[in-house]
């Protein structure tokens, strides 16, 4: 069994997502597996997992002008995606 020490709870919720590693290459965009208040969870292939500790700034893809949120990459699951934690702002 997982320890669950999460202080907000997850919520499912299926979406596309914008993911930008500054100073890399072309966003690309990604499914989002759940989120919460303080982060969200995003699924792909290895080869886009940045590295634990790497910003990242991501957007929904569900609607115009959404707003573009930093965040950091804080757990990594191979073969399945990573977790992120919105950075202060």
């Amino acid at each position: 069994m997982i320890d669950n020490k999460r202080r907000h709870p997850r919520l499912k919720h299926r979406a596309k997502i914008r993911m930008t590693v500054p100073a890399s290459s072309e966003p690309v965009v990604v499914d989002m597996r759940d989120f919460s208040e303080t982060g969200l969870f995003l699924l792909c292939a290895n080869e886009l997992i940045p590295p634990i500790g790497a910003l990242v700034e991501v957007q929904t893809t569900e609607f115009d002008d959404a707003p573009v949120q930093t965040a950091i990459v804080v757990r990594v699951e191979p073969d399945v995606g990573f977790g992120l934690e919105f950075a202060p702002r």
